[in-house]
């Protein structure tokens, strides 16, 4: 039994059971409207959830459009791209303003914390365990092996004083006609031991490579920029060649190969035909034609408008062609391009020419810092030249 001093805690039930059972009917019928409310708000809900969806998919359609609109074919593109990109970013905020609401933007994957396979750290970006450098070994392909000594050591082990310790060994993809091979570049390793009988290996050093660290031998980058650009195939047709021959690349690498073997031929090979052609040519030939170069987009700057850019042709006698980007055509940059050539030059009456057959007064006037190298214009052109030996122009 409850005490008194607990009486007025208690709750008064009503005296007799017909009292209570008013009571309980009054509780019940307010259960029943609060539910039928419930269920209505729910109902109203769930029909703004769906619009908000609907609303969703269709920015995200006008999205795709505005992307579309922009990045098209410049010759399909509207003419006011400035409006289009300014709509596009107001879109854009709408459908992350939208997805905000809907609670999309907050549905990101759990992070995976299984280690990665080559057991190198991946950052933290999630899901992302990364498999490494891909392992050559496994693929079904034709094998060359390319065995690489040290000819210095190689005099040593002749001599017993040291000896060979098997090979440390990489493996590279190479083409072959109607085939891939898999490239074995073994690189043989010496074992040496010195007077107080410490053992010290020594592994022969990799010669220079055109793709430092690509898994492409030369003969596979050769063939993929024949292809691209001597055939006209674009990439993904080189890709799709390739995966039918067992060797999955995706285009991103192949347009790194180009990069990297554009770069090497340009220092190289391309510097050396500059070279040749203005030490021994007898006559270059030369034009320039504008491009318009897209400048990389920033966060900071945006997109920006094309610049104005040239491409030099120098045709030196049948030997070489030669193509020079300008980022600025004046007489200055050409100049220095025919620096040290003394042959005759066939250009057209475009002033940006006059400073290679200025004479030496003219050229102290107009370029100060320039060195005067005395070209002459090709036989039968309506250039003026300039005998090396005097200093006053004669027409040709």
């Amino acid at each position: 039994m409850a005490t008194p001093g607990q009486d007025s805690d208690l709750v008064q039930l009503p005296a007799s059971v017909e009292e209570l059972q008013a009571l309980l009917n009054e509780e019940r019928a307010r259960a029943q409207a609060e539910r039928a409310t419930s269920a209505q708000r729910i109902a109203e809900l769930e029909k703004e959830r769906d619009n908000l969806r609907a609303s969703h998919e269709r920015l995200r359609q006008e999205l795709e459009l505005f992307k579309r609109r922009l990045f098209i074919a410049k010759a399909e593109r509207a003419h006011d791209a400035k409006q289009l990109e300014l709509e596009y970013a107001q879109k854009v905020r709408e459908l992350d303003a939208l997805a905000g609401t809907l609670g999309i933007a907050d549905d990101k994957p759990n992070s995976d914390e299984t280690p990665a396979r080559d057991g190198k750290p991946r950052g933290k970006r999630t899901n992302n365990r990364g498999t490494g450098r891909r392992d050559l070994r496994t693929l079904p392909l034709e094998e060359e092996r390319i065995e690489i000594a040290d000819p210095h050591l190689e005099k040593l082990v002749e001599e017993g004083k040291v000896k060979r310790h098997d090979f440390e060994e990489s493996f590279k993809l190479g083409h072959k006609r109607a085939t891939k091979v898999r490239v074995v570049i073994a690189r043989v390793r010496y074992k040496t031991v010195d007077a107080e009988g410490d053992t010290d290996v020594i592994t022969t050093v990799m010669p220079n490579e055109m793709l430092p660290g690509a898994m492409a031998a030369p003969s596979l980058a050769a063939h993929v920029t024949m292809e691209n650009v001597g055939k006209g195939l674009p990439l993904f047709r080189i890709e799709d060649s390739l995966t039918r021959d067992g060797v999955s690349i995706d285009r991103g690498t192949l347009s790194r190969w180009k990069k990297l073997l554009g770069d090497g031929l340009g220092a190289t090979v391309v510097k050396a035909m500059h070279q040749h052609a203005l030490a021994t040519a007898f006559c270059i030939s030369t034009d320039a034609t504008g491009v318009c170069v897209q400048p990389i987009y920033s966060h900071e700057k945006g997109g920006q408008p094309c610049k104005k850019g040239h491409f030099l042709t120098m045709i030196a006698d049948r030997d070489h062609i030669l193509f020079e980007y300008l980022p600025n055509e004046n007489g200055v940059a050409i100049h220095k391009l025919f620096k040290g050539f003394c042959g005759h030059v066939q250009a057209d009456a475009k002033s940006v020419f006059n400073l290679l057959f200025a004479d030496v007064a003219e050229l102290k006037l107009k370029a100060p810092d320039l060195e005067h190298v005395g070209m002459a214009p090709a036989p039968g052109a309506s250039r003026c030249f300039y005998p090396r030996e005097a200093g006053l122009p004669v027409q040709s």
